[in-house]
Order: structure tokens, then C-alpha cells, then sequence
């Protein structure tokens, strides 16, 4: 009995210490993508409007997640995999843009 408590206790812990680093993630993802924004206006991939399009909508997707936040400070299984999809459709609408091959 007391190795199942011990097995339980050690899984909560686990739990409760990684349930800020994926909720961090977020966060460093909206960071990246705007890295990758500025990066791609630096070197000309990217067009003044692309980039302004782009920005807002991580703006957008940064307010989502604060929103989503708000209630208890965390994000839940069903709240992180709707960010992480729209992270996903953001970091392949920023590819594509720089790689359309537009004149700068």
C-alpha cells in the first residue's frame, strides 16, 4: 500500500511541475513566431503588409490565450490543443508568406 501512495504522490508532483512548462510553451511559441515575422522582414521575405497581417494575428492568438487564462491561470487539455492548432495554422501561414516568392 504504501508503494502505491508513494507511485501516486510522485505522479501528482510530476504532474503539478510540468503543467507550467506546457502552458509555457505557448508563450514561447508566440515569442518565436514573432521572431520569425521580424526575421522575415529583416531579410525582405516577407512585405510590409504580409508582416502587419501576420502580427496581428499572433496579437490575436496572444489575446486568446491571456482570455483563456483568465479563469484560473491555466490552460486545460481541450484549451491547449485549440491554441496549439491555431499555433500550428499561424507558423505555416508565416512560412508560406516568406517563401511566396513576392517581389520586396
Amino acid at each position: 500500500m504504501k508503494r502505491n501512495g508513494l507511485g501516486m504522490l510522485a505522479a501528482v508532483l510530476g504532474m503539478t511541475v510540468a503543467l507550467p512548462a506546457v502552458a509555457a510553451e505557448a508563450d514561447r511559441r508566440q515569442v518565436n513566431q514573432q521572431q520569425r515575422i521580424n526575421q522575415g522582414v529583416r531579410s525582405g521575405e516577407l512585405t510590409g503588409r504580409e508582416a502587419v497581417r501576420l502580427e496581428r494575428q499572433n496579437n490575436a492568438l496572444q489575446r486568446e490565450i491571456r482570455r483563456e487564462r483568465r479563469d484560473d491561470g491555466h490552460l486545460d487539455a481541450a484549451e491547449r490543443a485549440r491554441i496549439d492548432a491555431k499555433q500550428d495554422a499561424l507558423s505555416r501561414r508565416i512560412a508560406r508568406q516568406k517563401h511566396d516568392a513576392q517581389s520586396r
